[in-house]
Order: structure tokens, then sequence, then C-alpha cells
């Protein structure tokens, strides 16, 4: 009997660009922002890296800075973007919009846990780490059975994406904070059957030239 070959899918995973709290050090989860002029410079650079890439789909968390980031990709590309609220940012409760800081001072021990990746670390009132898994694979899930064999581009968040890329890897919460995602960075997951492989991670080459 002949062996069916594996089908490996390409997910190509984008960080929204700058920010003025992403610049400043300050936690924003569901408060809307728009780019700043760097973080619209950064998006135009990342949709010329890409308008190297055969892309299929592209989905996008539906806040404002990822929508304004995936614009420019949808143009170079010529293809719709698919707004999916299941890759909006964690819900960071009253840390919302507070400077590391002055958080630092506020929650000590709240913002060590979260810091080190503790599983039980979540922002007072906010989301916990669980919840955004919770609602980012199944979404993954739905993408990874509509577009078997090809490429798709993800614009989300900073701990949405590294929350989602941990699980896959079957990494600890305190090791997934080993993950670092800047703004305007593309990973790059490779899933061929249940098995993933991360090949990029964070690369920012796009932005230097």
């Amino acid at each position: 009997m002949d062996l069916v070959p594996a089908v490996t899918t390409h997910l190509l995973l984008v960080r929204h660009g700058q920010t003025h709290t992403s610049r400043d050090d300050t936690f924003c989860g569901v408060t809307e922002v728009p780019l700043t002029p760097v973080g619209c410079s950064q998006s135009q650079c990342l949709a010329e890296r890409l308008r190297r890439e055969h892309v299929d789909a592209l989905y996008c968390s539906p806040q404002q800075r990822a929508q304004e980031t995936a614009a420019p990709i949808a143009r170079a590309l010529e293809i719709e973007i698919r707004t999916r609220s299941a890759l909006r940012e964690m819900d960071l409760g009253k840390w919302e919009n507070r400077p590391r800081a002055d958080l630092a001072r506020e929650y000590p021990h709240a913002l060590e846990e979260w810091e080190r990746g503790s599983w039980m670390a979540h922002p007072p009132e906010g989301e916990t780490q669980q919840a955004v898994i919770n609602r980012m694979v199944p979404c993954i899930i739905e993408m990874l059975d509509a577009h078997v064999g090809q490429t798709v581009v993800v614009v989300s968040h900073k701990t949405a994406l590294r929350l989602l890329i941990g699980h896959l890897l079957k990494m600890t919460p305190p090791e997934s904070r080993n993950l670092r995602l800047d703004p305007a960075s593309l990973s790059e997951l490779r899933v061929t059957g249940d098995r993933v492989e991360l090949v990029l991670c964070n690369d920012t080459s796009h932005l230097s030239i």
C-alpha cells in the first residue's frame, strides 16, 4: 500500500508594527492604539518582504494596530484581509495602558509571576493565559483545515502569538517567556499533520533594509 505523502502548511506569524505603547513599554491589550509613523514604515517593509512569498490567505486580529499592519500586506499581495476576533490581544484588565514601571510598584508580586511565566499569572480583572490559548488554537485549526498545504499569514499581537507558539511547541509557560517577538517581526511555523516545527522566530531583517 502506498503511503499518502505528508502535506505541510506554512503559518507566517506577524506581530503588528510599533505603537507608542510598545515603544514606551506600556501594557496594551484590548486598548485601541494606532501605529506610530515608525510602525507604518515597518509595515511597509514587512509587506515588501512578504511579496517574495506565495501567500494564499491573510488573517488578522480586529484591533486597529493589527489591521494597519495587515493593510499594506494585503495591497502588496493583492489578497483580502480575513478578520478573526480570536486573534485579538490578551485582555490585560487593570494593567491596560499602564507603564511597566508603575505596575512594578503597584503589583510587584503579580508582575513578578507574569514575568517568569507562571501558568497562574494573569493581570487583575484580565484574561488568563489559558483563555487566550483556548480561543487562539481553534482559530488556527480552522485555518489549517481550510488551507492544507498552503501558506497563511496571521497578523496578531505579542502575548497572543507567544502563547500560541509556546502551546503548539509544547513549551511550559516559563519556557515560552523566552520567545521574543518584536514589533513587525516575522515568525514561521511549519505544520505537518500534528507535528509543528518552528523554523523562523522574531525575524526583523526586513526592517534594516
